[in-house]
């Protein structure tokens, strides 16, 4: 197999980068030369995966002071209204990184450009320089979501381009990460995807021991992962109230949130309290808690959503934004697990629905479906040999226009 040299390019948020790592580690694995391109703030958790960043464009605080300043009225904050991330991912952030990017392309000289489905300066330069793009899905296909977005990075990329290019030009060919099963009918519609089954990714750190429990003690982990923590401290009266009804729960504060510009904790190291109360931890894998989960409470996000099917773990989801509203739904419609919107999640009810989660065997059922679903996808040697065989497809195609 033909040495590639890949340059994945990801929005600098720790979801965003640990939804597409799995790919990469196996390109790793297979040979290939691998690089992130994302904002410097991003070094420490590329770096410790193994990756060298090779950056572009600005972090977080940045994108989102210039959209409180140009967009204010979009801000609203609204569980269904996405006008805000939309203009965010769509038009800001391409429009202040592509040139950026489109240095290190021509530095790096990339065989081929893998983009993060929310990361649109990689699409950009991959058209501009004529290298092969893949755009990397995180998730089921929410087609209304990306025709929002497509709609503030059009007139970029028509500035560039010309008016004949489309969304389709973008997000083909798709590296599609959910299998057929549980994919959306707009996603299944799409003219070229490519199939991949990955095992999550939840980043390089030292896990905390899980503490032991009794068997017979149902075990909720309590997540709002790395975007939307900031409302952790909202719902720790549910956390105690679960714990208060004899379950071992564990509630994970993280980061300060994907806009804040602290890189601290939120709060000291993991606490171990007494039977019948919250033990509370900065982070936690999930890879190392959700084998011995009975419930997740978490926000919705793609990652989280997806390892709680790798386990087979029943889901609560509380949706703080748009796109986790989305994913919520999507896992409800296939009976994954139950939605509480956050006015309807109130400690009672919160606890009402994991205790009627954690004895629920048909939903039980369902995840060892999906679980087995994903597990039949094609496996990261089989697609990075489709991929290699694309790439010289398309640059042969390049080469004879």
């Amino acid at each position: 197999m033909k040495v590639m040299r890949i340059l994945w390019t990801c929005v600098s948020g720790h979801s965003h980068f640990y939804n597409v790592a799995p790919l990469a580690f196996a390109a790793k694995e297979h040979g290939h030369e691998v690089a992130f391109s994302t904002a410097l703030e991003a070094a420490p958790m590329v770096e410790a995966a193994g990756f060298p960043l090779l950056a572009s464009g600005p972090g977080r605080i940045r994108l989102r002071t210039e959209m409180k300043r140009s967009y204010p009225q979009e801000m609203s904050g609204a569980l269904l209204d996405w006008h805000a991330g939309a203009r965010l991912f769509g038009e800001i952030a391409p429009a202040r990184r592509w040139e950026q990017l489109l240095d290190v392309v021509r530095a790096y000289r990339p065989d081929v450009i893998v983009s993060e489905a929310l990361e649109l300066a990689g699409p950009l330069v991959a058209k501009l320089t004529g290298i092969p793009h893949l755009f990397h899905s995180i998730g089921p296909y929410h087609a209304d979501s990306l025709a929002l977005l497509w709609e503030r990075a059009r007139p970029l990329y028509e500035r560039h381009l010309g008016t004949g290019i489309t969304l389709e030009d973008i997000v083909e060919p798709y590296i599609d990460i959910c299998p057929p099963a549980l994919q959306t009918s707009e996603g299944k519609a799409l003219g070229h995807r490519v199939l991949v089954g990955l095992r999550a990714y939840h980043g390089a750190v030292f896990a905390t021991p899980v503490p032991d429990e009794p068997a017979e003690r149902p075990r909720v982990l309590v997540t709002f992962g790395t975007v939307s923590n900031a409302v952790v401290q909202d719902y720790r009266a549910a956390a105690e109230a679960l714990a208060e009804h004899g379950m071992a729960v564990t509630l994970t504060l993280g980061p300060r949130g994907w806009f804040s510009s602290a890189t601290g904790p939120r709060a000291p190291g993991t606490q171990q309290t007494s039977p019948g109360r919250v033990r509370t931890v900065d982070f936690a894998p999930l890879n190392t808690e959700l084998p011995t989960t009975s419930v997740l409470v978490h926000h919705g996000g793609s990652n989280t959503t997806r390892a709680g099917i790798e386990w087979g773990v029943p889901m609560l989801v509380i949706p703080q934004g748009p796109e986790q509203y989305r994913n919520a739904r999507w896992a409800e419609q296939h009976g994954l697990g139950r939605v509480l919107t956050p006015d309807e999640a109130m400690p009672a009810n919160v606890v009402h629905h994991v205790a009627e989660l954690a004895r629920d065997q048909a939903v039980r059922q369902r995840l060892a479906e999906a679980k087995k679903a994903w597990l039949a996808m094609p496996g990261p040697d089989a697609v990075l040999k489709q991929i290699e065989s694309l790439v010289r497809t398309m640059m042969t195609k390049g080469k004879a226009r």
